[in-house]
């Protein structure tokens, strides 16, 4: 039997002892997922593949799992569409995206050797190159006969195989471009393009931004695209060396600048973060069917702990956000129908609590909210699943102008980002989306986001609100919007 049949096999035979997967977070039906790839719009629906193991809940063997949704609520689980059975991808078929041409869905993917498997890493062993697969539904797959497309023949001297993948493909005036995380000889991280007419013959075009040698970070998933009159490039940052893993902290950040593709130049004006939490990675975005630009990223962390064996799932993404550009920033907020999707329990109920009044919700594990707060509020913290002397706690802190997140579940530290707002001058605005085991949070339409996540199996059920006074006690005030 070969790999990808044994997979889909596997998946049908074992997916009904999977049990908590997330309620509107996507994720596996069965088995560990990381990094989302190939998200596309075509033919009529949004097809999302990701990195997957389907066999346990840990990293193993990569293939591609697939799904598609019209809504990015409801979700059909397709047959896997990638496995690693072919010389040149042999210990896994890495991230990479997906483009339409003539009607075709093309993947490009990064075939992985390791003959070690990452647990005893020699590098000159590793080899990391690219490779396509053609599809005429958007189902089946075949790997193309000239695999891989870009290699060593490819890579220009001065950059090293053993970190060459994530390729990201982009048109522009009928040329297809391809941006590429690679670690060059510094051991540090750069984005490289490379440039093609037809998907499959591919030659070196340029550098497009490169890590500086203090930050010692590599950088991984690329992205590019652009939105009105300006580029936006992402890419997820890690440390280059395991030395530096308690320095760096593995985050998602974007550029907004200027692409001259013709020139293969990148020009940066800003450069921001795109989720301040610990748990959002290698984000990937696609045109959306009205032409919107859509983002969907990672919700995990390497080294976050893993949830019980018994959920049988690994991994979950975060919800679709459409991005535009303002001022210099990256505003991100929520495609999804919420008003549709979650029933109404409370709509605009102004509240005020004094320090150490409280409004509690009980069994409330899932959820939205909205909370709008004058900036003449006093402090007050939000305790959601609340058990006993444990919750994760929202904190708005409006003498200081900060929110934090904090929790007494899962491994992550303290997580704080100022509340002021370039477009909301008298209030602040929180929009907080609750699933079983996670909590995006949006602050000022967008403005920033936190992303958190948890699969402790002794997490409570209540939402509570209480007001803490602060340095000059003054009750608590906001308007609460709350849907189940």
């Amino acid at each position: 039997m070969n790999r990808l049949q044994k997979a889909n096999d596997y998946i049908q035979a074992n997916k009904h002892n999977v049990q908590s997967r997330p309620i509107y977070h996507f994720s596996p039906e069965i088995g560990w997922m990381n990094d989302p790839n190939g998200f596309v719009y075509y033919k009529g629906k949004y097809h999302l593949f990701y990195q997957y193991y389907p066999y346990d809940i840990t990293w193993n063997d990569m293939h591609w799992g697939h799904a598609t949704t019209e809504n990015f609520i409801d979700w059909e689980h397709l047959p896997v569409a990638l496995a690693n059975d072919k010389a040149y991808d042999a210990n896994g078929c890495f991230s990479g995206s997906a483009i339409e041409k003539d009607g075709k869905l093309y993947l490009m993917y990064t075939g992985h050797i390791d003959p070690n498997m990452g647990f005893d890493r020699d590098e000159p062993e590793i080899a990391e190159r690219q490779c396509v697969a053609i599809s005429e539904d958007g189902v089946q797959f075949e790997k193309y006969q000239l695999n891989p497309v870009i290699g060593e023949k490819q890579l220009p001297e001065g950059y090293l195989i053993c970190d060459f993948r994530d390729p990201k493909i982009v048109e522009a005036d009928g040329v297809y471009y391809c941006v590429l995380s690679v670690r060059n000889t510094q051991r540090r991280g750069e984005i490289i393009m490379f440039k093609s007419e037809d998907l499959l013959e591919w030659t070196f075009h340029s550098s497009i931004y490169q890590s500086k040698f203090e930050d010692n970070t590599l950088l991984e998933c690329p992205d590019l695209f652009r939105i009105d009159d300006k580029d936006v490039l992402l890419f997820s940052e890690m440390p280059c060396d395991p030395e530096f893993a308690e320095e760096i902290q593995n985050k998602t950040a974007y550029v907004i600048g200027q692409m001259d593709f013709e020139k293969g130049m990148f020009t940066p004006e800003s450069k921001g973060l795109l989720d301040y939490g610990q748990t959002f990675y290698a984000p990937q975005s696609t045109e959306g069917k009205e032409g919107e630009r859509l983002l969907i990223g990672w919700m995990h962390r390497w080294h976050e702990t893993a949830p019980p064996k018994e959920y049988g799932f690994n991994g979950m993404m975060s919800l679709p956000r459409k991005l535009d550009v303002k001022d210099g920033q990256l505003i991100q907020q929520p495609f999804i129908e919420t008003d549709t999707y979650f029933s109404s329990i409370i709509a605009d109920q102004h509240v005020q609590l004094a320090n150490g009044e409280e409004l509690k919700f009980e069994g409330k594990p899932t959820g939205y909210m909205q909370v709008r707060i004058p900036t003449t509020s006093g402090n007050f913290e939000i305790n959601l699943n609340k058990s006993g002397g444990k919750s994760t706690t929202v904190e708005v802190d409006i003498e200081n102008n900060t929110l934090s997140l904090t929790s007494d579940y899962g491994n992550q530290g303290e997580i704080k980002v100022e509340t002021l707002s370039s477009s909301l001058k008298d209030e602040i605005l929180l929009e907080l989306y609750l699933d079983l085991h996670s909590v995006e949070l949006f602050l000022n339409s967008g403005e920033k986001v936190i992303s958190f996540t948890a699969y402790d199996t002794d997490k409570g059920t209540d939402v509570l609100f209480g007001g803490t006074g602060g340095q000059v006690p003054r009750p608590a005030s906001f308007h609460l919007v709350y849907r189940d």
